[in-house]
């Protein structure tokens, strides 16, 4: 029960968090009546088994530090939430043998047909690359068809997390879900060597999980990498559905590495000076408080109409969101920031903490408005905070994008010079980079 409530909530809160959650592959996903291990990159702390929890069609299971259980009160909860200790030499030293003991309860947990997660890499930290993977899937898994004779159809799902940014307030993820491992394929050759059967089936998800990621292995790249993203992706994303949108955006910036990582090693040179242009495009587009989208563009229109009976229409319901939810979500950001915490932690507590500060608070305004008119209200009042603040978001939104194009337009009447200049600029890196990338399909085709 107590599962099921945060597992709704959380669903709500990643809603509002985040501004596109795309999920790929979840046809993918085995049915209920199947055992599965979902083995997923782990890039920003607790925020990444919430967000697949209120997003996977099963409930889940998941393997957490085992330090984290040392509190009598949070190990009841922990057990509550479907969490299983997990003990780390260096982090919980003389209890790792409890280890062997956790593994049964996973053996016993998967031969019922139920589902565990486990991020392999074994440590969070948000960064676009894949940390060396642990064996503790491929032994557990292993472990448990091995107490069936192989015969319980388990299944190792692998399951990539692209955020945009996940410690920013509507930033975008993507999860993409890969084919099912097929654990009694290793059978055999686990049979006849144990270990290297766990080997073969650990590097097996590492490769799964590297498909379905994007990974930077080089920091000094990260830059270049971003930048041209920015350059690129407004260029060649389709005004299409959502899903195809994020579906794009993952397979180009793949591409991308691919092709930075080539001229990185064999014309650094040619990097280096593209790198400069581009660099001082973005930063003038900044002084300039200025889009990309707005230079790529040919045209701009503000709707004019529309714009305005958005606005006047949508007012009312704004100022009612808006007053009702400043509150929380300002004493929520102000708390977040007073946590002290690792880097990978940090979007994942600016969402935990919004979630309660925003419970709490719509709690105390619905009683203390049903107690001025009426239960029934009362509980029409509560309903309506969560949609009216969503919409308030996003008509602050489209106030700043209106107000963006107002002022390009502006900036145009007044130096249209420099606008023509940074279409030119723009267009001039663009051509580069086509020509650069077919070099790129050149050499890996031949």
């Amino acid at each position: 029960m107590l599962y099921k409530t945060f597992r709704w909530l959380f669903y709500l809160t990643t809603k509002a968090y985040f501004r596109s959650i795309y999920v790929q592959g979840k046809e993918s996903i085995p049915e209920s009546d199947t055992p599965v291990i979902f083995a997923a990159n782990h890039p920003s702390s607790f925020m990444d088994p919430i967000l697949l929890a209120v997003n996977l069609n099963r409930i889940i299971f998941f393997l957490v530090r085992g330090d984290l259980f040392k509190n009598k009160v949070l190990k009841r909860l922990f057990n509550k939430l479907h969490m299983i200790p997990v003990y780390k030499s260096d982090l919980s030293p003389g209890q790792v043998s409890q280890n062997e003991i956790i593994f049964e309860k996973c053996h016993d947990h998967l031969a019922k047909n139920n589902t565990i997660m486990i991020f392999p890499e074994g440590t969070s930290k948000t960064e676009r690359r894949l940390r060396p993977i642990k064996t503790g899937v491929a032994r557990i898994a292993l472990g448990a068809e091995e107490k069936q004779d192989f015969s319980l159809g388990l299944t190792i799902v692998p399951v990539g997390l692209n955020y945009s940014n996940p410690h920013y307030f509507k930033s975008d993820v993507f999860v993409n879900i890969g084919e099912p491992i097929l654990v009694s394929e290793y059978k055999d050759v686990y049979q006849k060597d144990a270990r290297d059967g766990v080997v073969q089936l650990t590097e097996r998800v590492k490769v799964e999980l590297e498909k379905r990621i994007v990974i930077i292995e080089d920091e000094r790249l990260e830059k270049i990498i971003k930048q041209i993203e920015i350059l690129y992706r407004s260029k060649l994303r389709d005004e299409s559905k959502l899903e195809e949108k994020a579906t794009q955006d993952f397979y180009l910036s793949q591409d991308i590495v691919k092709a930075v990582e080539y001229f990185a090693q064999k014309s650094p040179e040619v990097l280096k000076e593209f790198e400069h242009k581009i660099t001082y495009y973005l930063k003038t587009l900044k002084d300039l408080k200025i889009r990309d989208t707005q230079v790529r563009s040919s045209s701009i229109s503000l709707e004019v109409i529309g714009k305005i009976v958005y606005f006047i229409i949508g007012f009312p319901v704004f100022l009612f969101g808006f007053i009702t939810n400043v509150i929380p979500f300002k004493l929520s950001e102000f708390i977040a920031k007073k946590i002290l915490i690792r880097d990978d932690f940090v979007g994942a507590i600016k969402m935990a903490v919004g979630m309660l500060i925003f419970l709490i608070m719509y709690i105390i305004q619905s009683t203390v408005f049903g107690s001025f008119t009426s239960l029934f209200w009362g509980i029409v009042f509560c309903i309506s905070l969560y949609p009216a603040g969503l919409f308030t978001v996003s008509y602050i939104k489209t106030y700043y994008k209106v107000r963006g194009t107002v002022k390009y337009l502006k900036l145009f009447m007044q130096k249209s010079d420099l606008v023509t200049k940074l279409k030119s600029t723009r267009q001039e890196l663009v051509d580069e980079l086509e020509n650069r990338k077919n070099e790129y399909l050149d050499q890996r085709d031949s």
